[in-house]
């Protein structure tokens, strides 16, 4: 039961890091976004007034459409793409507990442990 509890513990911890890390980043980029897209609308409506009286009105507009698009493609590739980095991992320390305990099952399987269990190097009966 203490060795569950440990897991648990672990796992809380684990849990707790990354809804931290993963609140921080969506946080960031949050506050990213609002103020690029703030700023892109002041620039789209400074553009289109000064096509505004022009024939290039409608190229204009369908110009920062696409300039729009590509921008919100260029931003969210990075994030969706997410290259995987160590210290990203979610769950670190349970995935390091259990490597660690499949390495003792391995171990007490194999033989190694085999010899304790049997009490000790009796050879025949």
């Amino acid at each position: 039961m203490r060795h569950l509890e440990g897991w648990a513990e672990v796992a809380g911890e684990d849990v707790r890091d990354a809804a931290s890390r993963v609140a921080r980043r969506l946080a960031m980029l949050l506050v990213a976004a609002v103020a690029a897209l703030v700023a892109f609308l002041m620039l789209c409506a400074w553009v289109l007034v000064l096509a505004w009286d022009t024939p290039w009105r409608a190229w204009v507009a369908g110009g920062l459409a696409l300039v729009f698009a590509l921008l919100a493609a260029g931003l969210a590739w990075p994030v969706l793409r997410g290259g995987a980095r160590p210290e990203d991992a979610f769950f670190s320390r349970i995935r390091a507990e259990f490597g660690r305990d499949r390495e003792l099952f391995q171990r007490s399987f194999n033989g190694e442990g085999r010899a304790a269990a049997n009490g000790g190097d009796h050879a025949g009966g």
